[in-house]
């Protein structure tokens, strides 16, 4: 006995194959993103009343931070006092920097000008074993005072 073909099915695997694709485009990696703010401790410590800027992937970036190790419970970078650091969100330039690492990422994305975090970074979205700074252990978290002083969009 032959298979008949229904030309009304055409539509429906299209209509499916459409859906799948949105889920798997637009589901799944917020999903992911939703997971590394589960391991992140992150506060908001000052967010402006009016937030007209929103740093997302591609935009370079102008920071302040000071970093503690929060095991030792002690400074080991800064950049008060001094000019901004600034990064473009989604790029790793200089692997030993906090650009590089996913938490560090994660804890400006949808930040605004103006606006002050105090994020605890776990070691497995701290830095990569290659590029740790040798006073960090491979079990420390970071601790990051983090204020974005200007967002310039691309």
């Amino acid at each position: 006995m032959p298979l008949k073909f229904y030309w009304t099915s055409v539509p429906v695997a299209m209509l499916l194959a459409t859906i799948y694709l949105y889920y798997v485009v637009e589901y799944k990696p917020s999903r992911k993103r939703a997971k590394l703010l589960e391991d992140l401790d992150m506060k908001v410590v000052h967010r402006p009343s009016e937030c007209e800027l929103i740093a997302s992937d591609g935009d370079l970036l102008h920071v302040h931070y000071t970093s503690f190790l929060k095991n030792a419970g002690q400074q080991f970078e800064t950049t008060k006092g001094g000019e901004p650091y600034v990064f473009k969100l989604g790029n790793c330039v200089k692997r030993a920097k906090p650009e590089c690492m996913k938490g560090f990422q994660t804890a400006v994305t949808g930040m605004c000008t103006g606006e002050k975090r105090k994020v605890t970074i776990p070691p497995k979205l701290g830095y990569e074993k290659k590029v740790r700074p040798k006073e960090i252990s491979a079990d420390e978290r970071i601790l990051f005072h983090i204020e974005m002083i200007d967002i310039d969009k691309n």
